[in-house]
């Protein structure tokens, strides 16, 4: 998930800012999906992205294992995202499943099950995609959010989550597994790409989304550029699995998402040698 040369560690540290610029441009990248998935805003993740990053490059010298600099990393960030005050706007919502489930319900068109001809469109299905599944980790608690994004999204060991939400491996797993039974549950019987009952599609949500504005033609807020992923064909590929590996499925179908903060992160360090 992170990987930092142990060499532009020592080199930051002694004030080489090209190692610096080198260990910001390895890190933000997995640190803004963490933050996106966890916020479920991009403004709000990037502003938790900037905050992780400067601390995380102001105590570079506190880390004692340069080796397991990644891992030292990832425990920032979590706990910062975990505990930050500040609510995202999406957590602002204090949506519970049953409120997000009967907010999916409102507006749903008659849309055929198939992947759109224009790109426009396709990528604005692929958004609702996105923003729903995110929408749908800020019904569970912070620390549950958590312990669903490290297992199941990006798939650490009980050991490398639990590390980095300073707690015993055996409390991590129970946190997830009352995640994922959460989770699970909801899109059973609210989710079209996990099961065929639900009345609930992608496609379905366009219009709805649209006169909402959650989602915008042309404008994608998530930054995509072509569709991750043909619908239709996921869809059939998530309900081919086991019904317990669905939910994780659906998660990981989403793209891996990027930031460009890292000048801007320079930028208000050095700020005050400037005053």
């Amino acid at each position: 998930m992170i990987n930092i040369d142990p060499q532009h560690l020592e080199a930051a540290r002694q004030g080489d800012r090209a190692a610096l610029t080198a260990i910001i441009g390895a890190v933000q990248r997995p640190i803004y999906g963490l933050a996106l998935r966890m916020l479920a805003h991009p403004a709000d993740a990037e502003d938790a992205t900037q905050e992780i990053l400067i601390k995380v490059v102001t105590h570079l010298g506190s880390i004692e294992n340069d080796q397991a600099a990644a891992g030292w990393v990832l425990k920032v960030a979590s706990r910062h995202l975990v505990h930050m005050r500040k609510r995202s706007r999406v957590e602002a919502m204090r949506m519970t499943f049953k409120d997000f489930s009967e907010d999916l319900q409102q507006g749903l068109s008659p849309a055929a099950e198939e992947q759109p001809e224009d790109q426009i469109t396709a990528l604005a299905i692929e958004e609702i995609k996105i923003g729903c599944t995110l929408a749908m980790l800020t019904c569970l608690s912070r620390s549950l959010r958590m312990a669903y994004i490290l297992g199941d999204v990006f798939e650490l060991t009980d050991v490398e989550a639990a590390e980095a939400l300073d707690i015993s491996a055996a409390a991590y797993r129970q946190r997830l597994s009352r995640a994922r039974k959460e989770v699970l549950a909801f899109l059973q019987v609210t989710c079209g790409m996990v099961s065929p009952k639900p009345a609930c599609r992608c496609e379905k949500r366009l219009c709805a989304a649209e006169a909402s504005h959650r989602v915008t033609l042309g404008a994608p807020a998530f930054g995509l550029r072509a569709p991750a992923s043909d619908m239709a064909g996921l869809r059939r590929q998530i309900r081919s699995l086991e019904e317990g590996r669905r939910a994780a499925a659906l998660m990981r179908s989403n793209p891996s998402f990027s930031t460009n903060i890292g000048a801007l992160v320079l930028g208000v360090l050095e700020e005050p040698s400037r005053q």
